[in-house]
């Protein structure tokens, strides 16, 4: 493979990896645990771990949170 072939396929893998990192703001912490245990109550789901949670999950609290302030 000819270095500008190389040089595409790295910038195509880095896309997905650029764009993880723009979602990575969203930081999960000790201050959320309120907020956390609120969305599982108000959403009927049991309690589990942040860390265990599926992605699906994540991103459902997270569109939950944005629409719920301090």
């Amino acid at each position: 493979m000819n270095k500008l072939g190389r040089c595409l396929l790295a910038s195509a893998l880095m896309i997905p990896l650029l764009s993880a990192g723009c979602r990575g703001h969203r930081v999960y912490g000790p201050a959320e645990n309120s907020h956390y245990t609120q969305w599982e109550n108000e959403t009927h789901r049991n309690h589990v771990d942040w860390a265990l949670r599926n992605k699906a999950d994540q991103n459902a609290y997270w569109d939950w949170r944005k629409h719920h302030h301090d």
